[in-house]
């Protein structure tokens, strides 16, 4: 896929770092950065970057990539559908009001959420179905519309919900790390945990999720989906066997050293015996994030399936009530 990218903040380094590594898969033929600073650094690396969206543009390709400010996503937005281009958008809907939602709900392309296909949770999305019907989900560790698409990957399309719990709680914990990683002072930091119950026709929604759950350490993603024949977690499966006992089949993450050496590149995943998710492009050196990244884009190439524009719209509604 020839594409032109559009922004520079640190998102944008997913696909970067993806066209880097598998550039069979993901030429960047130019990048748009409003800010002249960042066009030049970009620019003195090799790559073609500018500050003209026109110019960023003209050269040939076959999708553009948004991962811009919140404040230009729905301009943007609007100029490349009217240009009729193919969207793939890194940038998130929940800021945008109804009506802007409603304007973009047609436009072509693919939500670049990558949760659903990056390698934990693509396991569990693969074996849910030996749960039979599933009817629960507690999710932690994600917020609003990423919460939200993992939550109808698991639960199937979610209308309105027919009750809503809202708690928040203020608490405080030792500071761990920040924006810049690691901090080992000892300070405590303030926080708040935001936990939302969700009760729908047929399924329970449960939410939980810290205002510092991305930057202190002893937070952790969890998932825990119920369904008739057992639960399932990131640890693995709780069932019975075909003789009637409980059983616990266990998750294995299996993790090797890099051609480069530098970090550890997952191969694939077992559950007991059999495996049950293997990385595309291993042995890349992509990060959890640019393995599901990097899996939409070869769904849209490979003529798969992917999750569209509506489908991201979709995600800021019910991720608005998370």
């Amino acid at each position: 896929m020839r594409a032109v990218l559009i922004g520079t903040g640190w998102r944008s380094r997913f696909y970067l770092r993806i066209a880097e590594a598998l550039p069979s898969l993901l030429d960047i033929v130019s990048v748009y950065s409003n800010s002249e600073e960042r066009a030049r650094e970009l620019s003195k690396n090799g790559m073609r970057c500018t500050s003209s969206l026109d110019e960023a543009l003209s050269p040939s390709h076959d999708a553009v990539i948004v991962s811009t400010r919140r404040d230009l996503f729905y301009s943007i937005m609007m100029t490349l559908a009217h240009r009729g281009e193919f969207i793939l958008s890194e940038t998130s809907f929940l800021p945008l009001r109804e009506e802007e939602r409603n304007a973009l709900s047609a436009v072509k392309g693919a939500v670049m959420e990558q949760y659903p296909y990056s390698p934990l949770f693509a396991s569990v999305l693969n074996v849910k179905d030996r749960l039979g019907k599933i009817d629960q989900l507690f999710l932690s560790g994600l917020h609003n519309h990423h919460a939200a698409s993992v939550a109808k990957a698991v639960l199937g399309d979610l209308q309105m919900p027919k009750e809503v719990l809202f708690i928040d709680q203020p608490s405080v914990i030792i500071k761990t790390g920040d924006r810049g990683g690691l901090s080992a002072t000892g300070e405590s930091e303030e926080y708040t945990r935001k936990i939302r119950i969700l009760r729908f026709e047929r399924a329970l929604l449960l939410h939980d999720f810290s205002t510092n759950q991305y930057h202190n350490y002893l937070m952790d993603n969890s998932i825990e989906i119920r369904g008739e024949r057992g639960i399932l977690t990131f640890e693995g499966l709780r069932t019975v066997s075909d003789d009637g006992y409980p059983v616990h089949i266990p998750f294995s993450v299996h993790r090797d050293t890099s051609r480069s050496g530098s970090s550890l590149s997952l191969s694939h995943i077992s559950l007991g015996k059999d495996v049950v998710y293997s990385n595309p492009f291993y042995p890349a050196n992509l990060n959890d994030d640019e393995i599901g990244i990097a899996t939409i884009i070869k769904n849209i190439e490979d003529g798969r399936s992917y999750r569209t524009i509506k489908d991201g719209i979709d995600d800021a509604v019910l991720g608005d009530m998370l």
